[in-house]
């Protein structure tokens, strides 16, 4: 064999020397599957995006920010001393630290043509951000119905927050007028009433008026008295018989009458009996159909379900108007507010500002007929 071919090493020897290498030699591992029943790891949570502020917090601060160090005046269209004052006056010592910004309040009084002055003012001319508030009367309300002249607001476009109180209309008799029972004075053969009245249009002629001409009661109006007072002391004297008043100041200034069998509640006037005469029938048990039902609660009821609303002006922007509805409801239920009512014998059953605009609005809807009707005996031309 020459010296080339021996020098030379057999192919086969290199290819068995490489799988012998390549057995000893770590190998590099493929990853191992998953278990069947292992889920994979969750993905790490994205960053939250910086959320939108709630509106409505956002609205608080803003109103907050604008009653700070600010003063609302509560207006009132009567004389200091009345029974509108009065409340008000107390409303306006809790309201403020219900208002975002814990503004302060004063009740301002601004008589004039029985409210009318006062609605006049703060719909035409009184500032519209918030900072005025009115004890509106109800009566305003039946003017606007009657297109009596002077009225300058729109009702329904004002902002309502509730109402303190609602007024329920009782007739009320002595006892020594010997009636008992509304029905016994109906007929040609009726037994009389002398019923005292402050005058034609009022709230205590306009139920007695309705029983006279639509029922055949037997009632003779006195008219002309100037005040609730004057009527009690003629009653007080015989010289009448009863009057068709609010069970809420009747109740007030005259409770040992009822309590000691002196005066006698014959009917009550009241979407809802009032607690303390739940069994005296209602007014409108009397109606013989459904217009007669109607004409009593548009005339005796619902005027007087909102006869002492809180309003601000349209034009009071929305997010303060929703605060003072707030403020307004939290103080109808703040303890100190009502223990301080409670000692002054103030009459507080709230109304929220919801049902005080539907009442209103029910009431500025009146069928035409029914206007008609009652036009004559609510605003006597």
């Amino acid at each position: 064999m020459s010296r080339a071919i021996r020098g030379r090493v057999p192919w086969t020897a290199l290819l068995l020397a490489a799988a012998l290498l390549a057995s000893c030699s770590p190998t590099a591992r493929s990853p191992r599957p998953a278990p069947a029943d292992t889920a994979p790891s969750p993905a790490a949570p994205a960053a939250a995006a910086p959320s939108a502020e709630d509106p409505a917090a956002a609205d608080e601060r803003a109103v907050a920010a604008f009653y700070r160090g600010k003063t609302i005046r509560l207006l009132v269209g009567t004389a200091a001393g009345g029974s509108y004052d009065v409340v008000a006056r107390t409303v306006a010592r809790h309201l403020g630290k219900h208002v975002p910004g814990n503004p302060g309040v004063i009740v301002e009084n601004m008589p004039g043509a029985n409210n009318l002055v006062a609605a006049n003012y703060m719909y035409r001319v009184g500032p519209k951000d918030g900072t005025l508030i009115q004890s509106f009367v109800g009566s305003l309300i039946v003017r606007q119905l009657f297109g009596a002249p002077g009225v300058e607001f729109d009702a329904t476009r004002l902002h309502y927050l509730g109402a303190p109180a609602t007024d329920a209309y009782v007739l009320i008799v002595t006892r020594k007028s010997g009636v008992t029972r509304i029905e016994e004075t109906f007929g040609p053969s009726g037994k009389s009433l002398v019923l005292g009245t402050l005058g034609p249009g009022s709230p205590l002629e306009v139920g007695p008026t309705l029983l006279r001409d639509f029922f055949g009661a037997n009632l003779r109006l006195v008219s002309g008295y100037d005040g609730a007072a004057k009527i009690r002391l003629a009653i007080d004297s015989n010289e009448l018989d009863g009057t068709f008043t609010s069970w809420q100041e009747i109740r007030s200034t005259s409770r040992d009458k009822f309590e000691g069998g002196e005066w006698l509640v014959l009917r009550q006037a009241a979407a809802e009996p009032q607690p303390e005469i739940a069994s005296v029938p209602s007014l409108l048990d009397l109606a013989r159909d459904d217009q007669q039902r109607q004409l009593l609660r548009l005339a005796t009821i619902v005027p007087y379900a909102f006869a002492r609303p809180y309003v601000v002006a349209p034009e009071v922007p929305a997010e303060r108007v929703r605060a003072l509805e707030n403020a307004f409801s939290r103080t109808m239920a703040d303890p100190e507010f009502l223990a301080e009512a409670e000692r002054g014998q103030l009459f507080i059953e709230p109304v929220p500002a919801a049902r005080v605009e539907q009442l209103i609005r029910e009431f500025l809807a009146m069928p035409p007929a029914l206007r008609e009707q009652l036009q004559p005996i609510m605003w006597p031309l």
